[in-house]
Protein backbone atom coordinates (compact mmCIF):
# COMPACT_ATOMS: atom_id res chain seq x y z
CA UNK A 1 0.00 0.00 0.00
CA UNK A 2 1.80 3.38 -0.80
CA UNK A 3 2.59 5.75 2.01
CA UNK A 4 4.35 8.95 2.69
CA UNK A 5 7.36 7.41 1.53
CA UNK A 6 6.22 6.24 -1.63
CA UNK A 7 8.68 8.47 -4.07
CA UNK A 8 5.45 7.72 -6.31
CA UNK A 9 2.97 9.24 -4.28
CA UNK A 10 3.13 13.32 -6.31
CA UNK A 11 2.59 16.24 -3.76
CA UNK A 12 -0.50 17.32 -2.71
CA UNK A 13 -0.17 20.62 -5.28
CA UNK A 14 0.55 18.35 -8.22
CA UNK A 15 -2.87 16.53 -7.25
CA UNK A 16 -5.71 17.39 -9.47
CA UNK A 17 -8.46 17.97 -6.83
CA UNK A 18 -12.19 17.87 -7.60
CA UNK A 19 -15.29 18.95 -6.06
CA UNK A 20 -15.70 22.29 -2.58
CA UNK A 21 -13.43 21.14 0.31
CA UNK A 22 -14.85 19.36 3.36
CA UNK A 23 -14.75 20.15 6.49
CA UNK A 24 -15.78 18.02 9.72
CA UNK A 25 -19.30 19.76 10.58
CA UNK A 26 -20.09 19.20 7.16
CA UNK A 27 -19.47 15.08 7.69
CA UNK A 28 -23.07 15.14 9.85
CA UNK A 29 -24.72 15.72 6.69
CA UNK A 30 -24.25 12.11 4.95
CA UNK A 31 -25.09 10.05 7.56
CA UNK A 32 -29.10 10.76 6.32
CA UNK A 33 -27.56 8.92 3.18
CA UNK A 34 -28.15 5.61 2.11
CA UNK A 35 -25.33 5.06 -0.39
CA UNK A 36 -22.39 4.08 1.87
CA UNK A 37 -19.41 7.02 1.67
CA UNK A 38 -15.89 6.82 3.08
CA UNK A 39 -13.42 9.55 3.46
CA UNK A 40 -10.02 7.98 3.45
CA UNK A 41 -6.23 9.99 3.73
CA UNK A 42 -4.63 10.05 0.15
CA UNK A 43 -1.17 9.69 1.47
CA UNK A 44 -1.73 7.12 4.38
CA UNK A 45 -3.97 4.04 4.49
CA UNK A 46 -6.60 5.41 7.39
CA UNK A 47 -10.03 5.81 7.64
CA UNK A 48 -10.88 9.59 8.19
CA UNK A 49 -15.08 8.72 7.99
CA UNK A 50 -17.25 6.58 6.81
CA UNK A 51 -20.87 7.23 7.30
CA UNK A 52 -23.74 4.87 8.97
CA UNK A 53 -24.29 3.18 5.45
CA UNK A 54 -20.94 2.11 4.99
CA UNK A 55 -20.15 1.51 8.63
CA UNK A 56 -22.99 -1.38 7.57
CA UNK A 57 -21.93 -2.51 4.76
CA UNK A 58 -18.39 -2.93 6.08
CA UNK A 59 -19.78 -4.26 9.25
CA UNK A 60 -17.70 -1.77 12.12
CA UNK A 61 -18.81 -2.11 15.50
CA UNK A 62 -20.82 0.48 17.11
CA UNK A 63 -17.95 1.95 19.01
CA UNK A 64 -15.60 2.06 16.50
CA UNK A 65 -15.36 5.78 15.50
CA UNK A 66 -11.75 6.27 15.35
CA UNK A 67 -9.87 5.75 11.81
CA UNK A 68 -8.32 2.32 10.69
CA UNK A 69 -5.67 1.66 7.90
CA UNK A 70 -7.76 1.19 4.83
CA UNK A 71 -5.17 -1.52 3.34
CA UNK A 72 -7.31 -4.25 5.79
CA UNK A 73 -10.05 -3.32 3.77
CA UNK A 74 -8.68 -4.46 0.38
CA UNK A 75 -8.82 -8.51 -0.72
CA UNK A 76 -5.85 -7.48 -2.96
CA UNK A 77 -3.45 -4.91 -1.48
CA UNK A 78 -2.94 -3.90 -5.28
CA UNK A 79 -6.23 -2.78 -5.44
CA UNK A 80 -5.71 0.88 -3.64
CA UNK A 81 -2.43 1.22 -5.75
CA UNK A 82 -4.73 0.71 -9.21
CA UNK A 83 -6.78 3.53 -7.09
CA UNK A 84 -4.24 5.78 -6.20
CA UNK A 85 -2.99 5.96 -9.46
CA UNK A 86 -6.26 6.58 -11.28
CA UNK A 87 -6.32 9.54 -8.75
CA UNK A 88 -2.54 10.59 -10.03
CA UNK A 89 -3.82 10.84 -13.39
CA UNK A 90 -7.33 11.94 -13.43
CA UNK A 91 -7.85 12.99 -9.80
CA UNK A 92 -10.96 11.43 -9.99
CA UNK A 93 -11.98 7.37 -10.47
CA UNK A 94 -15.73 6.49 -11.50
CA UNK A 95 -16.82 2.49 -11.08
CA UNK A 96 -13.97 0.56 -10.47
CA UNK A 97 -14.47 -2.49 -9.11
CA UNK A 98 -12.91 -3.77 -5.91
CA UNK A 99 -13.43 -6.69 -4.24
CA UNK A 100 -13.10 -5.55 -0.54
CA UNK A 101 -13.27 -7.48 3.07
CA UNK A 102 -15.15 -6.03 6.11
CA UNK A 103 -14.17 -6.09 9.50
CA UNK A 104 -15.98 -9.48 10.17
CA UNK A 105 -13.61 -10.81 7.46
CA UNK A 106 -16.57 -11.08 5.03
CA UNK A 107 -15.46 -10.36 1.36
CA UNK A 108 -17.58 -8.39 -0.87
CA UNK A 109 -17.51 -6.77 -4.13
CA UNK A 110 -17.83 -2.89 -4.54
CA UNK A 111 -18.42 -0.17 -6.89
CA UNK A 112 -16.43 2.62 -6.18
CA UNK A 113 -16.39 6.14 -7.24
CA UNK A 114 -14.35 8.72 -5.66
CA UNK A 115 -12.37 11.95 -6.01
CA UNK A 116 -9.29 13.44 -4.52
CA UNK A 117 -10.54 16.74 -2.48
CA UNK A 118 -9.51 18.91 0.59
CA UNK A 119 -10.59 17.48 4.06
CA UNK A 120 -9.15 20.30 6.74
CA UNK A 121 -6.54 21.24 4.68
CA UNK A 122 -5.35 17.35 3.60
CA UNK A 123 -5.83 15.83 0.67
CA UNK A 124 -8.17 13.15 0.90
CA UNK A 125 -9.87 10.61 -1.00
CA UNK A 126 -14.25 11.22 -0.91
CA UNK A 127 -15.64 8.13 -2.74
CA UNK A 128 -19.20 6.01 -2.76
CA UNK A 129 -19.27 2.54 -2.52
CA UNK A 130 -22.24 0.89 -3.61
CA UNK A 131 -22.62 -3.63 -2.95
CA UNK A 132 -22.46 -5.44 -6.20
CA UNK A 133 -21.75 -8.71 -4.55
CA UNK A 134 -25.14 -10.10 -6.22
CA UNK A 135 -24.50 -8.79 -9.78
CA UNK A 136 -21.02 -10.44 -9.67
CA UNK A 137 -22.37 -13.62 -8.39
CA UNK A 138 -24.65 -13.32 -11.58
CA UNK A 139 -22.13 -12.95 -13.80
CA UNK A 140 -20.22 -15.61 -12.19
CA UNK A 141 -22.93 -17.91 -12.60
CA UNK A 142 -23.29 -16.91 -15.79
CA UNK A 143 -19.63 -17.41 -16.85
CA UNK A 144 -20.36 -20.62 -15.52
CA UNK A 145 -23.67 -21.58 -17.66
CA UNK A 146 -22.05 -20.06 -20.77
CA UNK A 147 -18.98 -22.13 -20.00
CA UNK A 148 -21.41 -25.09 -18.99
CA UNK A 149 -23.17 -24.10 -22.36
CA UNK A 150 -20.14 -24.56 -24.73
CA UNK A 151 -18.67 -27.86 -23.09
CA UNK A 152 -22.02 -29.27 -23.44
CA UNK A 153 -22.32 -27.99 -27.18
CA UNK A 154 -19.01 -29.42 -28.06
CA UNK A 155 -20.18 -32.76 -25.86
CA UNK A 156 -22.85 -32.41 -28.25
CA UNK A 157 -20.75 -32.17 -31.67
CA UNK A 158 -18.72 -34.79 -30.20
CA UNK A 159 -21.73 -37.26 -29.64
CA UNK A 160 -22.71 -36.21 -33.23
CA UNK A 161 -19.67 -36.96 -34.99
CA UNK A 162 -19.39 -40.53 -32.89
CA UNK A 163 -22.98 -41.10 -33.67
CA UNK A 164 -22.32 -40.19 -37.34
CA UNK A 165 -19.77 -42.82 -37.17
CA UNK A 166 -21.22 -45.35 -35.74
CA UNK A 167 -24.03 -44.54 -38.18
CA UNK A 168 -21.63 -45.20 -41.24
CA UNK A 169 -19.91 -47.93 -39.25
CA UNK A 170 -23.24 -49.58 -39.55
CA UNK A 171 -24.51 -48.58 -42.74
CA UNK A 172 -21.04 -50.43 -43.78
CA UNK A 173 -21.98 -53.48 -41.63
CA UNK A 174 -25.49 -53.49 -43.55
CA UNK A 175 -23.94 -53.14 -47.06
CA UNK A 176 -21.13 -56.18 -46.08
CA UNK A 177 -23.71 -58.36 -44.42
CA UNK A 178 -26.18 -57.86 -47.61
CA UNK A 179 -23.23 -58.43 -49.68
CA UNK A 180 -22.77 -61.70 -48.09
CA UNK A 181 -26.12 -62.93 -47.99
CA UNK A 182 -26.09 -62.43 -51.47
CA UNK A 183 -22.61 -64.42 -51.89
CA UNK A 184 -23.65 -67.21 -49.58
CA UNK A 185 -27.15 -67.49 -51.22
CA UNK A 186 -25.13 -67.96 -54.34
CA UNK A 187 -22.38 -69.83 -52.74
CA UNK A 188 -24.77 -72.26 -50.85
CA UNK A 189 -27.25 -72.55 -54.23
CA UNK A 190 -23.89 -74.21 -56.54
CA UNK A 191 -23.23 -77.05 -54.42
CA UNK A 192 -26.66 -77.78 -53.29
CA UNK A 193 -28.07 -77.75 -56.79
CA UNK A 194 -25.08 -80.15 -57.78
CA UNK A 195 -25.97 -81.84 -54.81
CA UNK A 196 -29.35 -82.29 -56.09
CA UNK A 197 -28.72 -82.77 -59.91
CA UNK A 198 -26.55 -85.49 -59.81
CA UNK A 199 -28.19 -87.24 -57.22
CA UNK A 200 -31.60 -87.18 -59.25
CA UNK A 201 -29.56 -88.69 -62.35
CA UNK A 202 -28.23 -91.63 -60.25
CA UNK A 203 -31.38 -92.23 -58.57
CA UNK A 204 -33.57 -92.38 -61.81
CA UNK A 205 -30.22 -94.32 -63.61
CA UNK A 206 -31.35 -91.50 -66.39
CA UNK A 207 -28.26 -93.42 -68.31
CA UNK A 208 -29.17 -96.99 -67.57
CA UNK A 209 -27.70 -99.53 -65.73
CA UNK A 210 -24.81 -99.64 -67.55
CA UNK A 211 -23.62 -95.78 -66.80
CA UNK A 212 -22.00 -97.02 -63.76
CA UNK A 213 -18.85 -94.97 -64.58
CA UNK A 214 -20.72 -91.97 -65.14
CA UNK A 215 -23.01 -92.63 -61.97
CA UNK A 216 -19.09 -93.19 -59.79
CA UNK A 217 -18.03 -89.68 -61.36
CA UNK A 218 -21.20 -87.95 -60.02
CA UNK A 219 -20.87 -89.20 -57.01
CA UNK A 220 -17.40 -87.55 -56.49
CA UNK A 221 -19.02 -84.72 -57.49
CA UNK A 222 -21.96 -85.19 -54.91
CA UNK A 223 -19.41 -85.52 -52.58
CA UNK A 224 -17.03 -82.61 -53.02
CA UNK A 225 -20.61 -80.36 -53.07
CA UNK A 226 -20.82 -81.86 -49.73
CA UNK A 227 -17.48 -80.80 -48.76
CA UNK A 228 -17.25 -77.21 -49.89
CA UNK A 229 -20.41 -76.50 -48.20
CA UNK A 230 -19.68 -78.04 -45.21
CA UNK A 231 -16.62 -75.96 -45.10
CA UNK A 232 -18.80 -72.90 -45.81
CA UNK A 233 -20.89 -73.37 -42.85
CA UNK A 234 -18.27 -74.12 -40.72
CA UNK A 235 -16.85 -70.73 -41.28
CA UNK A 236 -19.81 -69.00 -40.63
CA UNK A 237 -19.92 -71.33 -37.19
CA UNK A 238 -16.24 -70.59 -36.55
CA UNK A 239 -16.89 -66.89 -36.97
CA UNK A 240 -20.30 -66.83 -34.71
CA UNK A 241 -18.44 -68.47 -31.89
CA UNK A 242 -15.37 -66.24 -32.15
CA UNK A 243 -17.41 -63.05 -32.06
CA UNK A 244 -19.99 -64.98 -28.85
CA UNK A 245 -16.39 -65.77 -27.05
CA UNK A 246 -17.46 -69.45 -26.98
CA UNK A 247 -14.43 -70.45 -28.90
CA UNK A 248 -12.17 -72.78 -26.31
CA UNK A 249 -8.89 -73.58 -27.49
CA UNK A 250 -7.13 -77.09 -26.82
CA UNK A 251 -3.78 -76.74 -26.02
CA UNK A 252 -1.14 -79.19 -26.43
CA UNK A 253 2.54 -79.38 -27.34
CA UNK A 254 3.37 -79.26 -31.35
CA UNK A 255 6.17 -79.96 -33.48
CA UNK A 256 5.15 -77.19 -36.14
CA UNK A 257 7.55 -78.74 -38.78
CA UNK A 258 5.33 -81.60 -38.99
CA UNK A 259 2.17 -79.34 -38.96
CA UNK A 260 3.20 -77.18 -41.54
CA UNK A 261 4.23 -80.23 -43.94
CA UNK A 262 0.85 -82.27 -43.47
CA UNK A 263 -1.32 -78.84 -43.67
CA UNK A 264 1.10 -77.79 -47.40
CA UNK A 265 0.46 -81.52 -48.43
CA UNK A 266 -3.55 -80.72 -47.91
CA UNK A 267 -3.09 -77.83 -50.07
CA UNK A 268 -0.41 -79.01 -52.93
CA UNK A 269 -3.55 -80.14 -55.51
CA UNK A 270 -5.18 -76.76 -55.08
CA UNK A 271 -1.62 -75.19 -56.04
CA UNK A 272 -1.20 -77.81 -59.04
CA UNK A 273 -4.60 -76.99 -60.40
CA UNK A 274 -3.84 -73.88 -60.37
CA UNK A 275 -0.22 -73.14 -61.56
CA UNK A 276 0.85 -72.00 -58.32
CA UNK A 277 4.51 -73.40 -56.92
CA UNK A 278 4.45 -74.35 -53.21
CA UNK A 279 7.82 -74.04 -51.34
CA UNK A 280 8.64 -74.39 -47.77
CA UNK A 281 11.39 -73.63 -46.17
CA UNK A 282 11.67 -74.17 -42.22
CA UNK A 283 15.37 -74.25 -41.20
CA UNK A 284 17.37 -76.72 -39.50
CA UNK A 285 16.24 -76.16 -36.00
CA UNK A 286 13.21 -77.67 -34.11
CA UNK A 287 10.06 -75.58 -33.88
CA UNK A 288 7.52 -76.16 -30.96
CA UNK A 289 4.75 -74.21 -29.17
CA UNK A 290 2.05 -74.81 -27.23
CA UNK A 291 -1.07 -74.49 -29.02
CA UNK A 292 -4.76 -76.08 -30.49
CA UNK A 293 -3.63 -78.63 -33.03
CA UNK A 294 -6.35 -78.32 -35.16
CA UNK A 295 -7.08 -74.62 -35.04
CA UNK A 296 -3.09 -74.02 -35.83
CA UNK A 297 -3.74 -76.44 -38.50
CA UNK A 298 -7.28 -74.07 -39.72
CA UNK A 299 -5.58 -70.68 -39.81
CA UNK A 300 -2.04 -72.16 -42.08
CA UNK A 301 -4.57 -73.69 -44.39
CA UNK A 302 -6.83 -70.35 -44.26
CA UNK A 303 -3.58 -68.38 -45.18
CA UNK A 304 -2.24 -70.65 -47.85
CA UNK A 305 -5.32 -71.11 -49.44
CA UNK A 306 -5.75 -67.32 -49.81
CA UNK A 307 -1.82 -66.77 -51.44
CA UNK A 308 -2.46 -69.94 -54.03
CA UNK A 309 -5.58 -68.13 -54.45
CA UNK A 310 -4.48 -64.46 -55.32
CA UNK A 311 -1.43 -66.12 -56.99
CA UNK A 312 -1.66 -66.63 -60.86
CA UNK A 313 -0.52 -69.26 -62.66
CA UNK A 314 2.93 -69.39 -63.14
CA UNK A 315 3.56 -67.62 -59.29
CA UNK A 316 5.03 -68.63 -56.43
CA UNK A 317 3.93 -68.97 -52.71
CA UNK A 318 6.26 -69.81 -49.80
CA UNK A 319 6.13 -70.81 -46.36
CA UNK A 320 8.79 -70.34 -43.88
CA UNK A 321 8.71 -70.18 -39.73
CA UNK A 322 11.50 -69.10 -37.18
CA UNK A 323 11.97 -68.24 -34.06
CA UNK A 324 12.08 -65.11 -32.40
CA UNK A 325 12.70 -64.84 -28.87
CA UNK A 326 9.61 -66.11 -27.14
CA UNK A 327 7.40 -66.32 -29.90
CA UNK A 328 7.35 -68.53 -33.30
CA UNK A 329 7.06 -66.71 -36.65
CA UNK A 330 5.04 -68.17 -39.50
CA UNK A 331 5.38 -66.73 -42.82
CA UNK A 332 3.27 -66.91 -45.46
CA UNK A 333 4.41 -65.21 -48.77
CA UNK A 334 3.14 -65.15 -52.61
CA UNK A 335 4.40 -63.82 -55.51
CA UNK A 336 0.60 -62.19 -56.09
CA UNK A 337 -1.63 -59.69 -56.90
CA UNK A 338 -1.36 -57.93 -54.08
CA UNK A 339 -3.72 -55.38 -52.02
CA UNK A 340 -3.16 -51.83 -51.14
CA UNK A 341 -3.69 -50.06 -47.61
CA UNK A 342 -7.53 -49.70 -48.02
CA UNK A 343 -8.22 -53.59 -49.68
CA UNK A 344 -6.38 -54.77 -46.59
CA UNK A 345 -8.88 -53.22 -44.51
CA UNK A 346 -11.83 -54.70 -46.50
CA UNK A 347 -10.25 -58.17 -46.29
CA UNK A 348 -9.84 -58.42 -42.84
CA UNK A 349 -13.44 -57.48 -42.17
CA UNK A 350 -15.90 -60.05 -41.62
CA UNK A 351 -18.21 -60.91 -45.03
CA UNK A 352 -14.74 -58.94 -46.86
CA UNK A 353 -13.98 -59.58 -50.35
CA UNK A 354 -11.31 -57.75 -52.13
CA UNK A 355 -12.48 -56.99 -55.95
CA UNK A 356 -9.47 -58.41 -57.58
CA UNK A 357 -8.44 -59.76 -61.52
CA UNK A 358 -8.07 -63.05 -60.11
CA UNK A 359 -10.68 -65.96 -61.68
CA UNK A 360 -10.53 -67.41 -58.20
CA UNK A 361 -10.96 -64.57 -55.47
CA UNK A 362 -14.60 -64.69 -55.26
CA UNK A 363 -14.54 -68.42 -54.42
CA UNK A 364 -15.46 -68.68 -50.33
CA UNK A 365 -17.09 -66.58 -47.75
CA UNK A 366 -14.99 -63.56 -47.21
CA UNK A 367 -14.18 -64.92 -43.80
CA UNK A 368 -10.63 -66.75 -44.24
CA UNK A 369 -8.56 -63.58 -42.59
CA UNK A 370 -10.90 -62.70 -39.77
CA UNK A 371 -11.13 -65.76 -38.65
CA UNK A 372 -7.38 -66.52 -38.29
CA UNK A 373 -7.67 -63.08 -37.00
CA UNK A 374 -9.29 -63.91 -34.52
CA UNK A 375 -7.39 -67.42 -33.65
CA UNK A 376 -4.25 -66.09 -33.06
CA UNK A 377 -5.35 -63.44 -30.99
CA UNK A 378 -7.44 -66.31 -29.02
CA UNK A 379 -3.50 -67.82 -28.98
CA UNK A 380 -2.08 -64.23 -27.83
CA UNK A 381 -0.25 -63.69 -30.80
CA UNK A 382 -0.91 -60.96 -33.28
CA UNK A 383 -1.20 -61.16 -37.48
CA UNK A 384 0.44 -58.66 -39.87
CA UNK A 385 -0.18 -58.09 -43.37
CA UNK A 386 2.84 -56.53 -45.63
CA UNK A 387 1.20 -56.40 -49.32
CA UNK A 388 2.52 -54.42 -52.57
CA UNK A 389 0.42 -54.19 -55.54
CA UNK A 390 1.47 -56.75 -58.64
CA UNK A 391 3.80 -57.41 -56.27
CA UNK A 392 2.68 -59.78 -53.46
CA UNK A 393 1.37 -60.41 -49.76
CA UNK A 394 3.41 -61.39 -46.76
CA UNK A 395 0.87 -62.35 -43.65
CA UNK A 396 3.06 -63.15 -40.51
CA UNK A 397 1.39 -65.38 -37.56
CA UNK A 398 3.42 -64.51 -34.17
CA UNK A 399 2.60 -66.61 -32.09
CA UNK A 400 3.77 -67.12 -28.31
CA UNK A 401 5.42 -70.56 -27.85
CA UNK A 402 4.05 -70.86 -24.17
CA UNK A 403 0.42 -69.92 -23.99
Amino acid sequence: MPNTNDPNLRPRSAFPRQGASLSTEGLVLFDVVTTPVVITHLARPEIVYANVAARRLFELPEDNNQTRPTENYYADPLARSELIRRLQQDGEATNLEIEFVTYQGRRFWGLLSGQVTDFNGDDVVFASIVDISAQKAREVQLAQATEQLRTQAAATAQLNRELKNQRQVAITASRAKSDFLARMSHELRSPLNAILGFSEVIAEQVFGPEGVDRYEDYAKNIHEAGAHLLALINDILDLSKVEAGELQLTLEPIELKELIHGSVQLMTPMAEKRGVQLVVDLGRSPLSLVADRRRLRQMVMNVVSNAIKFTLAGGMVMITAHQEQASIVIDIADSGIGMTPDQIKIAMQPFGQVATESPYAQVGTGLGLPIVASLVELHGGTLNIQSTPNVGTTISLTLPKVR
